[in-house]
C-alpha cells in the first residue's frame, strides 16, 4: 500500500504573505486563461462573420432596390429624354445663342463677329434685333440648332443636336444591368 502525505492549502491570511500556489494550480489557471481566450476569439471570428453576411445581404437588397426603381422609371426617363429635353432645347436655343453672344460681345467689345446659322433661321435671328459689332450670316451646312461663331481665327461651334444626343446617351445609360450570379450583382 502506497500512503502519501495530504498537504492542504490555507485561504487566510494567518499570517502569510502570499499563498504558495501549487504547480497543478499554475497549470490549471494557464489552460483556463487559453481555453478563455479560444473561446473569445471564436466568438468574435463568429460576429465578424456574421456582421460580413449582413453587410452582404445589405449590398444585395441595395442592388434589388436600386434595379428596381431603375426599371420603374424606365419609361419617365425615356419621355425625358426623347420628348421633353428636345423640346426644352429648341424653345432655348435662340435665347441662349443670344446670352453667348453678350457674353462674346462684352469680352471683346470692338472686335467684328460673325454669327453663322442655317439659312432659314435667318429671319427668326433677325427679329431678335441687331447688336452692335455682330452680323448674323447663313452658312449653308448648319442645321437647325447649330451655330458658329467667328472672331479673328477663333471659331466656336454651338451644336445643340450633339448635345441632346449626349444627354439622351446618358440618360439612356442609366438602365439596369444584367446582375451576374457570381458576385451577386
Amino acid at each position: 500500500m502506497n500512503t502519501s502525505r495530504i498537504t492542504l492549502e490555507r485561504f487566510g491570511n494567518e499570517g502569510v504573505n502570499a499563498p504558495i500556489e501549487s504547480p497543478d494550480y499554475q497549470r490549471g489557471k494557464a489552460d483556463g486563461i487559453i481555453h478563455a481566450e479560444t473561446l473569445n476569439n471564436a466568438k468574435i471570428a463568429q460576429s465578424i462573420n456574421e456582421v460580413s453576411v449582413t453587410l452582404s445581404d445589405m449590398t444585395f437588397g441595395y442592388e434589388e432596390a436600386r434595379q428596381h426603381i431603375l426599371e420603374q422609371m424606365q419609361s419617365l426617363v425615356r419621355q425625358i429624354s426623347d420628348q421633353v429635353i428636345p423640346e426644352i432645347a429648341k424653345a432655348t436655343f435662340g435665347s441662349h445663342l443670344s446670352e453667348i453672344v453678350d457674353v462674346e460681345l462684352n469680352r471683346s467689345a470692338n472686335l467684328p463677329i460673325q454669327i453663322g446659322i442655317a439659312p432659314d433661321l435667318l429671319p427668326a435671328f433677325d427679329a431678335l434685333g441687331s447688336k452692335e459689332h455682330c452680323v448674323f450670316v447663313p452658312v449653308p451646312n448648319l442645321t437647325a440648332g447649330q451655330a458658329i461663331i467667328l472672331q479673328n481665327d477663333v471659331e466656336i461651334l454651338l451644336d445643340l443636336p450633339s448635345l441632346v444626343l449626349a444627354l439622351q446617351s446618358t440618360l439612356n445609360g442609366l438602365e439596369s444591368h444584367q446582375r451576374s450570379s457570381r458576385n451577386g450583382n
